[in-house]
């Protein structure tokens, strides 16, 4: 019988293994960016919503005749804190599309198989490890420094740069090596056994025909 082995992945060439570091660096870094400052934005618009509501509430609570007038003194910097949020948010998803984009020229490039499937899944899991990557990035910035304003402000975008970078390259090159082809089934050469000899049927002899008596001749007595 045939016995068949495991199916086998085609390994990455030189230029495919570069090519997928690479595209990790670069498209992470422009995703990592992207996605922070979308949710950067998401978090200004929830602050905005909630600073007007607290601000009416004040206003009530100081017995104000109009309980918008505050609100509306401060329409001009409100109109123009929402145009900045907005602009961030279409600039964030611009730059979370453009990410896709880069990642799938260079691997397509480099002759990866299936690049778009393989930059979707690394933007997929780039998008979960960023969250809790961003607190520890904000994290090792105030380890670094005494200064409440100098590590965040300043420290947490180089670190993020260079975390960005490294983890960026390490979740391509993954899902590079997750989405090679399999190579056909390989099968041991069929040793059949040897056939049991075939029974020859019995020949029929034929039958010897009995040959006839030979009936001994009289011999004619002798006159007396």
């Amino acid at each position: 019988m045939a016995t068949t082995n495991a199916r086998s992945t085609e390994p990455l060439s030189r230029n495919q293994t570069q090519s997928s570091l690479i595209a990790g660096a670069v498209a992470h870094t422009i995703f990592q960016t992207g996605w922070f400052a979308f949710g950067m934005s998401l978090a200004a618009l929830v602050a905005s919503a909630l600073f007007g509501n607290i601000i009416g509430a004040i206003t009530r609570s100081l017995g104000g005749d109009d309980p918008n007038a505050v609100l509306r003194a401060l329409d001009g910097g409100s109109e123009l804190l929402f145009w900045v949020v907005l602009s961030f948010l279409i600039g964030s998803i611009i730059l979370v599309g453009l990410s896709i984009l880069v990642s799938g020229w260079m691997l397509s490039a480099a002759g990866l198989h299936r690049p778009w499937r393989v930059t979707m899944s690394a933007i997929g899991i780039a998008a979960l490890v960023d969250i809790a990557l961003f607190w520890i990035y904000f994290g090792i910035a105030n380890l670094l420094t005494e200064s409440r304003l100098a590590g965040p402000v300043l420290l947490t975008p180089v670190i993020a740069l260079v975390g960005g970078i490294l983890v960026g390259a390490l979740i391509w090159w993954l899902m590079a090596l997750a989405g090679r082809p399999k190579v056909g089934a390989a099968t041991s050469p069929v040793v059949e056994a040897p056939k049991p000899a075939e029974k020859l049927a019995p020949t029929s002899t034929p039958k010897s025909t009995p040959t006839p008596k030979s009936t001994p001749k009289s011999t004619p007595k002798a006159d007396a």
